[in-house]
């Protein structure tokens, strides 16, 4: 289970200041990626650089919040 924390952990580092800058009222992160068994180890294909991974964020602001880049 370590290389599933590890690919998600990563995850969460890579997206978490861009989002914060932007500062948006709420975010929603959906992560999913392709699992595989190697060498009788459960492994996280995507922290191999392969396989297939997917990630869709949604921001949301409401009218009145400015977004000051």
């Amino acid at each position: 289970f370590e290389p599933v924390a590890e690919a998600i952990e990563g995850v969460v580092q890579m997206i978490t200041i861009p989002i914060q800058k932007v500062r948006p009222k709420k975010a929603t992160v959906k992560f999913g990626m392709e699992m595989a068994v190697e060498s009788g180890q459960l492994a996280a294909v995507i922290v191999k650089g392969s396989g297939k991974a997917n990630l869709e964020i949604t921001l949301e602001w409401e009218p009145q919040d400015k977004i000051e880049l």
